[in-house]
């Protein structure tokens, strides 16, 4: 039955730009509940930060705000296949990892790359999207800013996600330059437009994002990290039962291409929504 609902959802977001589960969520505080069944008593808790479109960001339907994006999107397969309704909590990223190991949420989702310190204190799932990471600078400085090395600077300001993985990339590519690292992405846009910054390293997906609603903005062109990397599922260490549902869950999405329609929905919305 879940499959039957979420796939009539996803079609809906599609073509016509509303949030899936708009009419089945609800919101208190920064904990939004949506529920997959009304047969299903309990919830899986999902940690987030929704400040990172397309895979989660807040939108206002039917005159409530709601959390909304590809992450999002995924994880209400997830709860459905644990027979459970889904709790999101909206949290600095920087503390979607503690909140993990304290046992306050089961999972967390928030366009987290599965590095090597992190796979330390919690278990990941395979990477469900793959996006490269870009420089985000401003459009009349894309020229001027054609590789790395011209903003490895000292006189260059470059902004990263406290906690992200663009903050370690901050630190390794941009060394010689001043670095300013932010919980809230939209924040280090607001800066960057301002004059404040001078790029703002992000994923190529979420910087496309911008750039399609931001005609001052532009993508630098050189690309930084793991050409190969991308986004997963963590899970608290050891909960191999959640994580084997987590990966099949995953598996088959990948398999039968709803992971796309998922992201291009996602993609769609956030064009389609932003101021």
């Amino acid at each position: 039955m879940f499959k039957k609902v979420l796939s009539i959802l996803l079609f809906i977001i599609a073509v016509s730009s509303v949030a899936i589960l708009s009419a089945c969520a609800e919101t208190a505080g920064n904990v939004y509940t949506y529920v997959i069944d009304e047969a299903y008593t309990e919830y899986v808790v999902m940690g987030t930060s929704a400040d990172y479109p397309p895979y989660e960001w807040p939108l206002e339907v039917e005159g409530k705000t709601t959390i909304v994006g590809l992450d999002i999107e995924i994880a209400k397969y997830i709860a459905a296949a644990l027979g459970k309704n889904l709790k999101v909590v909206n949290k600095g990223f920087d503390f979607l990892i503690e909140d993990l190991e304290a046992g306050k949420v089961d999972f967390v989702m928030a366009g987290m790359t599965p590095t090597e310190e992190r796979a330390l204190r919690v278990d990941f799932s395979p990477v469900y999207y793959e996006s490269i990471q870009v420089v985000l600078v401003r459009d009349a400085d894309v020229a001027a800013y054609a590789s790395a090395a011209s903003l490895n600077v000292a006189s260059a300001k470059v902004g990263a996600q406290l906690g992200a993985i663009q903050q370690e990339l901050a630190e390794a590519t941009f060394p010689l330059a001043q670095r300013q690292y932010i919980q809230q992405v939209p924040d280090l846009v607001v800066r960057l437009i301002d004059g404040q910054l001078d790029a703002v390293i992000m994923e190529k997906a979420v910087a496309d994002g911008y750039v399609a609603n931001h005609a001052e903005l532009g993508i630098a062109p050189f690309l930084i990290g793991d050409p190969e990397g991308g986004s997963a599922v963590a899970v608290q260490k050891g909960d191999a039962d959640l994580l084997a549902t987590v990966n099949a869950v995953i598996a088959q999405l990948i398999a039968d291409g709803t992971i796309s329609t998922i992201v291009a929905a996602a993609i769609a919305l956030n064009e389609s929504t932003a101021e």
